[in-house]
């Protein structure tokens, strides 16, 4: 692999990390410390589980449906990838099919808006970008083999419109569209070769965290 660099597309996980609606319930807790004479250092983490970097699972809207450990572990290792740039995205906008040009069929398609550079704003959960669910049936009919779809901002439901996001989750996860949001966009353009996703498996959880790792070509 020495002419491929691999790095994250996800980001860390810490107090100060977004939430939608602004909620603040994220606990990390340095439960034993060496520097205070214990023998290890050990941590209690406490937070939502759809908490930074996540993946929607269809159980998120529908009921009866897949949650994140009735996926097999080769799902998440996406070998076609592709990233569509939409410029000029402005808060509470809403992208539709004629934001996204060049479409080719794909298991992975990576959605950068450059709305990632608000992330320590409150604007960024407060009114951030959203998908319109006419989109999921254009792509789903466009790029069969599309498995997930990533976002750089923290949902694709818009705060101010949740009526139109709950419409939004149901078109895409009905279809098996997973939803990856509030990825790591700005560090690539468009040499993704592969990138794998990584949920926290918890059996039944109809979202979890995640790390996910894109191998770019150097």
């Amino acid at each position: 692999m020495s002419n491929k660099k691999v790095i994250f597309l996800s980001h860390t996980i810490n107090e100060h990390t977004p939430l939608y609606g602004g909620d603040r319930s994220i606990t990390l807790r340095q439960v034993k410390s060496i520097k205070r004479g214990d023998f290890c250092n050990t941590m209690y983490f406490s937070f939502p589980n759809h908490t930074g970097t996540h993946v929607d699972a269809p159980l998120h809207f529908l009921e009866k449906s897949l949650s994140i450990s009735d996926f097999d572990a080769g799902f998440w290792i996406f070998d076609k990838v592709t990233l569509v740039e939409v410029s000029n995205v402005k808060p509470g906008y809403i992208i539709e099919p004629e934001n996204i040009n060049n479409i080719k069929d794909c298991e992975l398609l990576l959605i950068k808006t450059g709305f990632e550079k608000y992330r320590a704003k409150e604007i960024y959960w407060q009114n951030s970008p959203g998908l319109h669910p006419k989109l999921a049936y254009w792509l789903k009919e466009k790029s069969p083999s599309l498995k997930a779809i990533g976002i750089d901002f923290i949902s694709i439901s818009n705060l101010t419109n949740r009526a139109l996001g709950k419409q939004a989750h149901i078109a895409f996860l009905s279809k098996n569209i997973l939803l990856i949001e509030d990825m790591k966009l700005s560090c690539i353009n468009g040499n993704l070769k592969k990138v794998i996703v990584l949920p926290l498996r918890v059996e039944g959880a109809d979202g979890a965290p995640c790390t996910v790792i894109g191998i770019i070509s150097s």
